[in-house]
């Protein structure tokens, strides 16, 4: 007959020697998973600099498109006031009716612009993190981008369009010819970036991750 209160009785689930009794194996646990599975990949420079061209160059290309537009209104209020045939008050009013149009279309640009800005800098960061959907994304934008710029600088911008004649101030044509060179050599770059091999397995090591 057993004694209950012996001291030295061990059911099967009591402690042995100061130890816990084991249990028995869960069979619906998951497998541990390593722990060297949880250290982030290290960020290769590539992709650093893709990043930071993401973040740069569309600030860079907004405020030349801004001095741009300054130079295009100062050169209008000129051409206006040096026409003949229009007395003072005439000239002025044609003035601030140019003005005003060039500044609806001023803004207009200028939140196109900053919206692309804003979207470049967002995905930019995903980027960064390691994320290949913004990877993609980014370089269709470069395309277009890239495709965008080489059309500006076989036409000249918007003093191709206006043509020969329009004797716009050379430093018109010198920022327009920069923004468009450095839109496409900005794009080309950061595809390179991104598509080169320490790039690529970056983002894979992200993808298998995740």
């Amino acid at each position: 007959m057993t004694n209950p209160q012996h001291p030295w009785q061990q059911g099967p689930q009591s402690p042995v020697a100061g130890y816990p009794a084991q249990q028995p194996p869960n069979p619906f646990s998951a497998p541990p998973v390593p722990g060297h599975q949880f250290v982030p990949p290290r960020r290769p420079g590539a992709v650093e600099a893709a990043f930071w061209l993401a973040v740069v160059l569309p600030l860079l290309v907004t405020v030349l498109a801004a001095v741009s537009y300054l130079l295009l209104q100062g050169w209008m209020t000129t051409e206006i006031g040096n026409a003949g045939g229009y007395d003072d008050e005439i000239a002025q009013q044609v003035t601030r009716t140019v003005n005003s149009v060039m500044l609806a279309v001023f803004a207009v640009v200028t939140v196109f612009y900053m919206i692309l800005t804003g979207l470049w800098i967002a995905f930019g960061f995903k980027l960064r993190a390691g994320r290949n959907w913004a990877r993609v994304t980014l370089t269709v934008f470069a395309g277009l981008w890239a495709m965008t710029s080489l059309s500006g600088l076989a036409s000249g911008g918007l003093a191709g369009a206006l043509g020969p004649d329009a004797h716009l101030p050379g430093s018109y044509y010198a920022l327009s010819y920069a923004q468009s060179g450095l839109g496409l050599a900005g794009a080309v770059a950061f595809v390179v970036l991104v598509f080169v091999r320490p790039s690529n397995d970056y983002f894979q090591a992200f993808a298998r991750r995740y």
